[in-house]
């Protein structure tokens, strides 16, 4: 048989964009009736002014991570997931996250999985300053199996933030904590066909690894974007380095030099036979968040980075080009998107 691949696993992120194109037809059409004024509509969020405010109003949730949670038993980590990969994602477009609400839907009632989940987020609200204005839970029998969790983030565009990168931009990757919550879906197929959770491989505890948290670049990104040290923030996660065409402009290239990942994702590429452009193209592999900023904030921003406990590694730069993003794998390969 040959390798895994995110489409064989479930997911093709072909069949998505297309679908997210059809949405963002929809998205037009309805505000263009009503003749709301709105913005930033394909970007990470979209805004739309009352009195004279630009407010966001972002979703998103965990997905299949949940299901390796839940044969672990632990289920702390899709609450504050569910919470940061919102914040990660509006403060790419110069928002400040306000508040939020969650969506917790189970099969059956699960008292331990609800408190353990409530615990994350609330962690994740009180880290990011979101007051908590409460929510669902939603008991589906027979409509579904597990749990899923779910986040919507009210932020405002406190910033006036293009979040395009400019020529000449020095580009960093803010290094992830692992595989965060994106490609588990593939993940779940390649180690529940081979070793499992519960096994150490080359030193690596996998239970550990696929339950750690998204790390939260919210206060960082907030804080370069004020101090007006940064030009654009990619957040990395579905369609991986794919994202970052949403700061580029048409006559501009980024090349990406990517960091050796973490241990983790050889192992899934090893134990899957999956290919390097395939996990280049699912996966974060190591790299968060992408910022780009004119070199001489450099220095600036690394004493943000340190303040604010974010590792970073300087991995491209910006040039004259046709709006692709251009990766070098730490294997030699290259990628574009």
């Amino acid at each position: 048989m040959s390798g895994w691949t995110y489409s064989k696993a479930g997911v093709d992120l072909k069949v998505v964009s297309g679908l997210h194109g059809k949405v963002l037809d929809i998205i037009r059409r309805v505000n263009e009736y009503l003749g709301v004024s709105y913005g930033g509509l394909g970007g990470y969020s979209t805004w739309v002014e009352v009195n004279k405010t630009k407010l966001i109003l972002h979703v998103d949730g965990v997905g299949t991570k949940a299901l390796v949670a839940s044969k672990l038993g632990s289920y702390r980590v899709l609450g504050w997931d569910s919470v940061v990969v919102n914040v990660n994602d509006v403060v790419c477009d110069g928002g400040r996250p306000l508040a939020l609400v969650d969506y917790i839907a189970m099969s059956r009632p699960d008292e331990k999985a609800y408190e353990e989940v409530m615990e994350g987020i609330v962690d994740a609200a009180l880290t990011n300053k979101l007051a908590l204005l409460g929510g669902e839970t939603a008991i589906l029998p027979d409509l579904m199996y597990g749990l899923d969790v779910v986040c919507t983030v009210l932020a405002v565009k406190e910033f006036d933030v293009v979040n395009k990168a400019r020529e000449g931009d020095v580009v960093l990757g803010l290094l992830s904590n692992g595989i965060h919550a994106n490609g588990y879906s593939l993940v779940r197929k390649v180690l529940e066909g081979s070793v499992g959770y519960d096994v150490v491989v080359d030193g690596v505890r996998i239970s550990d690894e696929v339950l750690k948290p998204v790390r939260n670049y919210g206060p960082l990104i907030i804080d370069a974007f004020s101090s007006k040290l940064i030009n654009s923030a990619a957040h990395i996660t579905g369609g991986s380095f794919k994202k970052v065409r949403r700061v580029l402009s048409n006559d501009l290239n980024i090349f990406i030099n990517a960091p050796k990942p973490p241990k983790i994702f050889e192992i899934i590429m090893s134990l899957g036979g999956v290919s390097v452009e395939e996990m280049y193209r699912v996966f974060n592999m190591g790299v968060g968040m992408v910022v780009t900023l004119p070199e001489e904030n450099l220095q600036d921003f690394k004493y943000l980075a340190v303040k604010h406990n974010v590792d970073f590694v300087e991995v491209g730069y910006v040039m004259r080009g046709s709006g692709k993003v251009i990766v070098k794998t730490y294997y030699g390969d290259v990628v574009e998107f």
